[in-house]
């Protein structure tokens, strides 16, 4: 996966406090630095949250999606000024979106393999502490999640 650079961090944005309106929100900035369909990634968004919840817990989202015609998979993150309900597993509400867009066709699985990393850092208090004290300042939450990705 490449580095995560700071023009995919999007900090202190006013969102809906609802997972799908948050999820709106998110779509459209990554869709438009990444030259994407909005609709298209929103429903990549909405299809997966249809399965299970993307709230891993602690304040953590981590919404994914598989996209037909994207070559290069790539990280967004957005962090809310609003904490915003998302069913997560511990039922708090989310403040940082992780977002995963991969491409349709990924046959050695990146996007899994970019989850369990990320999963397994997410179960790291200090992990979780930086991230958190990190919210609204673009480069250090890169420094941060590049050294998982």
């Amino acid at each position: 996966m490449k580095t995560l650079v700071t023009t995919n961090i999007y900090t202190d944005v006013t969102a809906p406090t609802d997972k799908n309106g948050a999820l709106g929100v998110m779509a459209g900035l990554l869709a438009k630095d990444h030259h994407l369909n909005e609709k298209n990634l929103l429903a990549g968004f909405e299809q997966r949250e249809a399965e299970s919840s993307t709230g891993f817990g602690n304040g953590v989202a981590i919404p994914h999606a598989k996209i037909d015609g994207l070559t290069d998979p790539f990280v967004g993150v957005v962090t809310f000024t609003q904490p915003v309900t998302w069913q997560s597993l511990d039922a708090a509400p989310v403040t940082i979106a992780i977002a995963l867009v991969m491409p349709a066709d990924d046959p050695d699985q990146l996007h899994l393999k970019v989850l369990s990393k990320l999963a397994r850092k997410l179960m790291d208090d200090d992990f979780i502490a930086a991230l958190h004290k990190n919210q609204h300042d673009a480069q250090a939450l890169a420094d941060v999640l590049n050294e998982v990705l």
